[in-house]
């Protein structure tokens, strides 16, 4: 079902930047005193908005790093994350051309969660130097991989698997970052000690099991990308938010049959999209599943082959979704 939201008119979306922009000049009023005087920051992830490294080049004087720099995907920099300083003054002059900037990304990033919002003391060098330590992760049996914390929904994940010391150290060169969640409400991540560089390791690393529940919460948004190269225009109508709602829900019922792989996984997940929530239902289609979970057939042969007319009655299981199928 396609999500039935109105689109805002570019007079509702003037004026929603507009109190966006006056929030964040009142901001600098609230954190600067004459003991510290806090810049603002704003991370981007350009792999959602390709193409921001030639922005940068067109704003004389901008101030920004880089947090590939250095390492092997420095080469990378149309997909890069960016650590932009914003000129307080600047972002008082709707004219000026950085504000017009920050404006387009804040434009651009409405229905993503491409930006970060980072208040802090240090310099963009120090910013920057202590954020891509960050970019690169091992785990206990050596595993090495890149992170892209700067995507909000992975620092959410982050955070929900760091322990308490990790977070405070990622958050420690900050005041505050603000950044959106999953359902892109804004959050407000407040550091309650004094802002200042952290000790930070050569290199961070994760337990296996933190490693484990990372890719645990990020299987719903992997399954949702299946599905939309798999759909197409199908799913155009739909979310990426409702999108990843519906997958979660239907890994939710795929638990209650073990189902583990995750070529099963999406074979599950698919039809609890296309044919009905609550299909699983199906006296017949229960039947296989349960059959597959006590070791008698594949997850494969039970999601396979099922007789055309289970499938339609089965698509009908939304209308009575506590009722059995005759």
């Amino acid at each position: 079902m396609p999500d039935l939201v109105r689109p805002a008119s570019a007079q509702d979306v003037e004026s929603a930047w507009e109190q966006w922009r006056e929030r964040l000049l009142a901001q600098f009023e609230i954190l600067s005193d004459e003991e510290q005087r806090v810049q603002l920051y704003v991370l981007v992830d350009s792999r959602a908005n390709p193409g921001v490294d030639k922005l940068l080049l067109q704003v004389p004087g901008l101030a920004w790093v880089s947090l590939w720099q250095d390492s092997v995907l420095e080469s990378y920099t149309d997909i890069a994350p960016y650590l932009i300083q914003i000129d307080r003054t600047s972002l008082s002059d709707p004219r000026d051309l950085q504000s017009r900037l920050v404006r387009r990304l804040w434009k651009e990033a409405r229905d993503l969660h491409m930006l970060t919002w980072i208040w802090s003391p240090l310099t963009l060098e120090s910013l920057g130097s202590h954020f891509r330590h960050y970019c690169r992760y091992t785990t206990q049996d050596k595993r090495a991989f890149f992170l892209h914390f700067y995507d909000n929904r992975i620092l959410e994940r982050l955070r929900a698997v760091w322990a308490a010391e990790q977070a405070r150290a990622f958050l420690s060169p900050c005041v505050e970052a603000w950044y959106r969640n999953r359902d892109l409400n804004e959050v407000v991540w407040r550091d309650d000690a004094a802002a200042g560089v952290a000790a930070i390791p050569d290199e961070q690393c994760l337990t296996v099991e933190q490693h484990t529940n990372l890719l645990q919460l990020g299987r719903a948004d992997k399954l949702a990308m299946q599905l939309r190269e798999m759909y197409g225009a199908i799913l155009d109508s739909v979310s990426d938010t409702t999108l990843f709602h519906r997958v979660s829900e239907q890994l939710g019922r795929a638990a209650r049959y073990r189902i583990a792989d995750d070529e099963d996984l999406l074979n599950y997940v698919s039809k609890g999209l296309v044919i009905s929530p609550w299909f699983d239902e199906h006296p017949l289609i229960q039947e296989r599943l349960t059959r597959a979970m006590q070791g008698e057939t594949t997850y494969r042969d039970a999601l396979t082959g099922i007789d055309r007319e289970v499938l339609h009655q089965a698509s009908r299981m939304h209308e009575q979704p506590n009722s059995q199928a005759s």
